[in-house]
C-alpha cells in the first residue's frame, strides 16, 4: 500500500544543548568545576558516554526509539489500517518515524506551489493581483480550481519535479499523468517545504511573511491537523492534504504539514503524512495524536 523509497542520508544532523551552567549543576557537577571550563565538560561527557547516558538527557536515538514504541502502540490501538510518517525538529534535535516511507501528498503540494509562485516572480510585489487571490484561496481554503491554475501557468509537472530538484527533495515524485495531487513524498521531505515557505533562505523576508500570512490564515474548518499539538494562545501556520485515492483501493491520504510556535523562541516544525484511513473521519484524528505524541516526545529533549 505505502510505498518504501530508498534509505537517504539525514537532512540534518542534530547536535546536543550547548553546555551550560544550570545543566552541569543538574548532571552534579560542583559550582567551582563547572567555572574551571572545558576540561571538566570534556571529562563529564566522556563519563557519561562510558556510563551509556547523555549528557544533557536523552539521545537522539534513545528518543526515536520512544518515538517509534509510542505511535506503533497507538496505531495499533486505533483498530485501524492506517501507516504514518513524522518529521519533527525542535532546535537543534531532529526525530523521524518511518522515514522511508512515502505518502500521496494530496493537497499539501500546494505549499511547494506557493513557493514555486513566489520565486517565479522573485517579490510579493510582483505576483499579479489574480495570482495574489488564487494564492490565498489555494492555501487558506484549499481551492483546488486555484491550484491548478497556478500549476498549469508554472508548467504542470515538469515545473513541478524540476521544483522537487530545486529544493533538494529526495524521495518526493510527480503524477506519471501529470496530476497535481497525487505524487508520493516522504515526511523528511515535506519538512524541507515547511523550512523554505516559513523561514528566510530560499525566499526572501518579505516572501516569507505572505507564505506565514497564508499558512497562518487557513479557515477554521481546515486548521485541524498538527494544531492539536500546538498549546494555548500559541501561533500555528499549517498547511493540509486530505483525499480518498484510488492508488490506495479507495483509502485515504490524511496529511498535516507546517510549524507550531514559529513566531517564538522555540519553534516547532513537523509532518505528519498518513494512509490507509477508510475516511477524513477516521484519518484526522489519527494525525493530531500522532502530532501530540511527536511533540511530547521531542520535548524531552
Amino acid at each position: 500500500m505505502i510505498r518504501k523509497s530508498e534509505p537517504s542520508p539525514r537532512r540534518s544532523t542534530p547536535g546536543r544543548l550547548t553546555p551550560s551552567r544550570r545543566n552541569l549543576l543538574r548532571i552534579g557537577v560542583p559550582a567551582a568545576a563547572v567555572l574551571v571550563g572545558g576540561g571538566v565538560v570534556a571529562t563529564v561527557a566522556a563519563n557519561a558516554a562510558e556510563n551509556g547516558t547523555g549528557l544533557f538527557g536523552p539521545s537522539r536515538e534513545d528518543l526515536e526509539a520512544d518515538l517509534k514504541t509510542r505511535i506503533d502502540e497507538y496505531l495499533a490501538g486505533t483498530g485501524t489500517a492506517v501507516e504514518a510518517s513524522v518529521a519533527i525538529e525542535r532546535g537543534d534535535m531532529r526525530l523521524d518515524y518511518n522515514p522511508d516511507q512515502t505518502h500521496i501528498t494530496a493537497s499539501i503540494v500546494k505549499a511547494e506551489i506557493l513557493a514555486m509562485i513566489q520565486q517565479y516572480w522573485g517579490s510579493v510585489d510582483a505576483i499579479p493581483a489574480d495570482q495574489r487571490e488564487e494564492l490565498q484561496l489555494m492555501i487558506t481554503e484549499s481551492d483546488n480550481d486555484s491550484a491548478t491554475s497556478l500549476y498549469n501557468y508554472l508548467g504542470g509537472a515538469a515545473a513541478l519535479e524540476a521544483a522537487h530538484e530545486r529544493y533538494g527533495l529526495q524521495d518526493t515524485t510527480v503524477d506519471a499523468q501529470g496530476r497535481w495531487g497525487v505524487g508520493w513524498s516522504s515526511a523528511s521531505d515535506q519538512l524541507i517545504i515547511t523550512d523554505l515557505n516559513l523561514y528566510e533562505g530560499v525566499l526572501t523576508a518579505e516572501q516569507v511573511e505572505l507564505g506565514r500570512e497564508l499558512m497562518g490564515g487557513v479557515i477554521e474548518e481546515q486548521s485541524w491537523g498538527i494544531s492539536a499539538a500546538a498549546t494555548e494562545d500559541e501561533t500555528v501556520w499549517l498547511k493540509n492534504g486530505w483525499d480518498v485515492e484510488s492508488q490506495l483501493d479507495g483509502l485515504w491520504v490524511v496529511n498535516s504539514i507546517g510549524v507550531l510556535g514559529g513566531d517564538g523562541d522555540d519553534p516547532v516544525k513537523l509532518a505528519v503524512l498518513t494512509s490507509g484511513a477508510v475516511d477524513d473521519v477516521e484519518g484526522i484524528p489519527i494525525v493530531e495524536e500522532i502530532a501530540k505524541i511527536a511533540r511530547e516526545v521531542i520535548e524531552t529533549a
